[in-house]
């Protein structure tokens, strides 16, 4: 399918990197169109808005975000022949990382630009003809997903770039227009959440329910709502929200979980970005480059460790090992959440929002909460659907269900960009085997790409000691 686009950008390339990520240049904000498709062409009709909108959706790169949850946290360990200090995302693993390398770059950059094109839809739309009552239908839920797509990469990018999730914390800055010269600066949390909250308001007034999971809908919206709520501790509503996005849907059981890693099973899945033969970038990519046969990172061994793989499907969906590498006599250990869909290596549409996300939300709200009978139910149904004869467990205090959760939101969501994230907003060091990273840390603190601050006057400060 060709997508048609709005405006296209061109970064000049500053760094080499590999075909996942982005260059990192300056005036990354600031980024000029080159050439322009005429307005008439794209605002002429509902359905050229709608390709213009698949454009965004195919633009849209949530796997920068998923290498940095899990590379800079303990999901990892480095992959055979991922070779020399300077190896693919070695830094970010290392915790030597600086402003400059395109690990950090890529996730702002690809954000804005998303950011930059749904505006730019926005704000012609008002352009477009309706000829009737269905094309006026099409045509708002059409901004509502816009909207939607602009509030879920303004919270991507404060995941990583805010210098912390307390209320006192900064977070980046919020861009609704078009407006290629804005200079902004960083605003505080609150400011930020304000706005983001704006936008997942009016995209609910718009947005329909749906039954395309590959286009923003209400259940992906609640979901998205869901997760704001567990990073600001509102647990009323990460409860609420969280309930309403699994109102009609279930867990994936034993058979249909492995299948929804190979894109054969839509089973739990609220919402996903679709990959194709035609996309520049793939979620397996992180962690193997197919045409070399390089393991960039194999998981780590007290992830492994933490299954039991003669009773947990999840052992047998997540990893494997690659008899092309054998040393030794021994079979490394692989990723395959990501392997790949009917031959095509490392293609495999990005699951965004989950069921089993769901269901971890709402047992640590009820944790957080005090109600430690309901954070076990929502637990021990996970569990179920993921654990060969299951026996039901029992916690005697509410610390105790909440280190569980902890575990199997690491154990469940591993390798889907939130274990760093998960222990940020926690406060908890990234524990390895041989190794602690603490929030007194600098690198803990990932800071705001290098070329961001030096085109931009406005946008400092830096995050901690950056």
């Amino acid at each position: 399918m060709k997508f048609t686009t709005i405006k296209r950008w061109s970064l000049a390339v500053c760094v080499a990197a590999s075909p996942l990520l982005y260059s990192s240049c300056n005036k990354m904000l600031d980024i000029k169109p080159t050439d322009q498709v005429d307005e008439e062409d794209i605002f002429q009709s509902v359905s050229t808005v709608n390709r213009a909108v698949l454009g965004v959706y195919a633009g849209w790169a949530p796997e920068y975000t998923l290498r940095i949850g899990a590379v800079l946290a303990d999901e990892c360990a480095i992959g055979p022949k991922n070779a020399g200090v300077n190896g693919d995302a070695q830094l970010l693993y290392r915790w030597s990382y600086t402003g400059f390398d395109p690990e950090i770059a890529a996730p702002w950059t690809n954000g804005y630009q998303v950011i930059n094109r749904a505006n730019r839809i926005l704000a012609g739309l008002n352009k477009v003809p309706v000829q009737n009552e269905a094309d006026s239908s099409v045509k708002q839920q059409l901004e509502g997903e816009l909207l939607a797509i602009r509030a879920f990469e303004h919270f991507e990018l404060y995941r990583i770039y805010a210098s912390s999730y307390l209320s006192g914390g900064l977070a980046v800055p919020y861009i609704t227009d078009a407006d290629i010269n804005n200079k902004p600066s960083r605003p505080s949390t609150a400011d930020f959440m304000a706005k983001l909250q704006q936008d997942l308001d009016e995209a609910l007034k718009d947005i329909g329910d749906g039954t395309d999971n590959t286009r923003m809908n209400k259940q992906a919206l609640y979901a998205l709502k869901a997760r704001i709520a567990l990073y600001s501790s509102n647990w009323s509503n990460a409860l609420l929200f969280a309930d309403k996005a699994v109102a009609n849907a279930t867990l994936a059981t034993s058979d249909e979980f492995p299948a929804i890693w190979t894109d054969k099973s839509n089973a739990e899945v609220i919402f996903k970005l679709k990959r194709t033969n035609q996309s520049s970038i793939r979620p397996g990519d992180i962690w193997k480059n197919a045409g070399l046969g390089i393991i960039y990172f194999a998981p780590s061994q007290q992830l492994l460790q933490a299954y039991d793989d003669q009773t947990d499907i999840r052992a047998t969906a997540y990893f494997d090992h690659d008899p092309s590498l054998e040393a030794d006599g021994q079979l490394p250990d692989i990723i395959t959440k990501y392997k790949g869909t009917d031959g095509a290596e490392n293609r495999n549409d990005v699951k965004v929002f989950r069921v089993a996300e769901m269901y971890l939300i709402r047992a640590e709200a009820y944790a957080q909460s005090g109600n430690l009978a309901a954070a076990t139910d929502q637990l021990n149904a996970l569990r179920s659907a993921r654990i060969k004869d299951y026996k039901a467990e029992t916690f005697s205090s509410l610390q105790e269900i909440k280190t569980a959760i902890a575990t199997e939101r690491w154990k469940e969501l591993a390798f889907e960009g939130h274990r760093f994230f998960d222990l940020k907003r926690w406060e908890k060091p990234v524990v390895r085997e041989t190794e602690t990273l603490t929030p007194n840390d600098i690198y803990y603190h990932i800071p705001i790409p290098q070329a961001e601050v030096l085109s931009n006057p406005n946008i400092k400060p830096n995050n901690s000691g950056w």
